[in-house]
């Protein structure tokens, strides 16, 4: 009857459904897994009237706030009924608290799988730019600093810079024409630039009927005579060698300094600059008595140049070299009218013949201190000297001193220009009537 008794007791206890007894969830845990399900945590076996009842709004951990994930309508019920509270300082139903604020409307969220769920609830995902937006971003022009000398390409979207004129053009001179009107017409500054785009004789004197080239923009029109690399060039003109190179005028895009320009080429050198001769008529204020030509290449009788009057009777061919010792520097070309020989200040100039002094003075802008000789068929014409040896209307013999080397004028050093000119004071190359 003990033992009956005994293992009646022993059932009844094996019965017991104390959810406090640690035995029992240890039991489970060790014997079987658990089975996950959307609202707890229950042996697979358990009955319905032993199922643990859904967690609370309380009960449940804390949700982080970057996976925002909306309380099953359950749970949130069984929150209410219980009045716990979430949390310090968090609302479980204010979720504007757990998300960022709204994005700008120029942005548009990609879809997500929250984003098909009917609660309205949902938290909003990061925000990310639409097309628009950034095809507006990257059309938008980047500012640039404008430089001085500087051909400044437009970066406006969809614009197109203004049209200009792009090469040399021609230009036939009309009766009232000269280098001003000429230059205004064409938008030019410096009417300079009009004389070192065309030999010298087109433009002195100015005629009617006379095409000229004229420049796109101020500077000077090379056209080459001989094979020379760009950098000499532009250090002969006084540009860098790249203004030259990318100029829109010139077809020499990808070429480098050493890039040898030929015989036959014609370039354009955008603020370019050679010196500035003084520009003398054909028969610059001779008097009606037979002064300057007469038409048969003798220039002979009463002459006046520059304020200086003279009478000029004969003399002899300028075959002789001005100087006696002297460094060769440049020569003769359409845009530059002598030859130019380096010697040290104060080395005395030879008069290269025999004539008549038309000129002795200082000349401003070009020529500085300048002696014109006349020869009876020919001029000639020394320039930047540093100061005179010979007076107006006085006779010289060949070889004679009349001054000696300076660097007045236009000049960037000590040297002689030498200049030969026509009966009609037409520039002529020097070296047809010397050597040097």
């Amino acid at each position: 009857g003990v033992a009956v008794v005994f293992l009646i007791l022993a059932a009844n206890n094996s019965d017991s459904d104390d959810p406090d007894d640690p035995s029992d969830s240890a039991e489970v845990a060790e014997n079987q897994p658990p089975v996950i399900s959307g609202d707890a945590v229950a042996p697979p076996d358990s009955s319905p009237a032993q199922q643990t009842p859904p967690l609370s709004q309380a009960e449940a951990p804390p949700t982080p706030v970057a996976l925002v994930v909306p309380a099953p309508q359950d749970a949130a019920a069984g929150s209410e009924e219980s009045g716990a509270e979430a949390g310090p300082g968090l609302d479980p139903n204010d979720q504007q608290s757990l998300v960022p604020p709204a994005p700008d409307s120029a942005y548009d969220a990609p879809p997500t799988a929250a984003s098909n769920s009917p609660t309205s609830n949902d938290p909003t995902p990061v925000p990310t730019p639409v097309t628009d937006a950034i095809e507006a971003a990257l059309l938008r022009p980047v500012a640039v600093a404008a430089s001085d000398g500087v051909v400044q390409r437009a970066n406006e979207p969809f614009t197109r810079r203004a049209a200009t004129r792009s090469n040399v053009v021609q230009y036939t001179v009309q009766d009232g024409d000269s280098l001003e009107s000429i230059a205004t017409q064409f938008g030019l500054s410096d009417i300079y630039s009009i004389i070192w785009a065309n030999p010298l004789n087109k433009v002195n004197p100015l005629r009617p009927g006379v095409v000229l080239n004229i420049m796109p923009e101020d500077g000077v029109y090379l056209e080459m005579t001989e094979t020379k690399p760009i950098a000499d060039i532009a250090a002969e003109y006084g540009v860098d060698p790249y203004t030259i190179i990318d100029s829109e005028y010139n077809n020499l895009f990808g070429s480098q300094p050493d890039t040898l320009l030929t015989d036959g080429m014609a370039v354009v050198i955008p603020g370019g600059e050679t010196e500035r001769m003084i520009l003398l008529p054909p028969n610059p204020g001779g008097s009606s008595g037979g002064g300057g030509g007469d038409g048969s290449g003798v220039v002979s009788g009463p002459y006046s140049l520059w304020g200086c009057s003279a009478t000029i009777s004969g003399g002899t061919m300028p075959y002789s070299r001005p100087l006696e010792y002297y460094t060769w520097m440049r020569g003769f070309s359409t845009y530059h009218t002598g030859v130019d020989i380096a010697a040290n200040a104060g080395t005395p100039v030879y008069a290269a013949g025999a004539g008549t002094v038309v000129y002795a003075g200082y000349k401003a802008g070009g020529y500085g201190n300048v002696v014109v000789i006349a020869h009876g068929s020919t001029f000639s014409l020394y320039a930047h000297m540093l100061r005179p040896g010979v007076s107006c209307n006085q006779s010289v013999s060949q070889g004679q001193v009349i001054g000696t080397v300076g660097s007045t004028g236009n000049s960037s050093g000590n040297h002689l220009h030498f200049e030969v000119r026509d009966a009609n004071f037409n520039p002529v190359n020097p070296e047809g009537y010397m050597g040097f």
